[in-house]
């Protein structure tokens, strides 16, 4: 009971990769994106940004773990969704009739019983919309992320299904990126890994 509250230690001591940059550690990842995240904290268009906290650069600094998480606005989105999402080209043509079907599921079940939360949605319900919605290799984002129920409804619609979160700490399904925490920034972006034969 006394290790519930400590950060496991599980910082990779050998090469780390992050957005495609590869470090010699997970300390070398982090002083890397906090010099960047400095930087960006000059740029006075940057503090303008609608939900942009009341603090310190070096409260900010402190409190953030680059680009995972960062306690104001995340710079980096633009750099995961480059290197992990597919551009959008109105040349290719996209027509979805709207989803009209019952999602009605029960409020129960291994993962949704796995912890409360007060507006919890079940992840059969999310599966749906999504395998109707996109597409392989798509970018779900999440901006709220409360029960993680999104990750889950992608990682449980398709073996193939992958989760990548832009955000804090800990890592999911796939290293690449964390995800978790909470503030006024992006909180999970899910990579559709469907093959073609995925119901839908």
């Amino acid at each position: 009971m006394t290790d519930l509250f400590r950060t496991p230690n599980n910082a990779a001591a050998g090469p780390v990769e992050c957005l495609g940059l590869t470090f010699a550690d997970d300390a070398a990842r982090r002083e890397h994106f906090l010099a960047i995240l400095q930087e960006k904290l000059q740029d006075p268009a940057f503090r303008q940004i609608a939900g942009f906290p009341i603090g310190s650069d070096e409260d900010i600094l402190a409190l953030s773990d680059p680009p995972y998480y960062t306690a104001c606005p995340n710079p980096f989105i633009a750099d995961f969704i480059r290197l992990y999402g597919t551009p959008y080209n109105p040349a290719v043509p996209y027509h979805k009739e709207p989803f009209a079907a019952d999602v009605s599921e029960g409020r129960s079940g291994i993962f949704y019983d796995a912890h409360s939360y007060h507006t919890k949605v079940p992840h059969k319900a999310i599966m749906r919309y999504i395998l109707h919605y996109t597409q392989p290799g798509d970018l779900v984002f999440d901006g709220f992320c409360g029960t993680g129920m999104t990750g889950v409804a992608i990682v449980r619609g398709s073996e193939n299904g992958g989760v990548v979160g832009l955000s804090s700490g800990e890592r999911r399904r796939d290293s690449r990126v964390g995800s978790g925490g909470r503030s006024n920034r992006v909180e999970a972006v899910f990579t559709i890994r469907r093959t073609a034969g995925d119901s839908e």
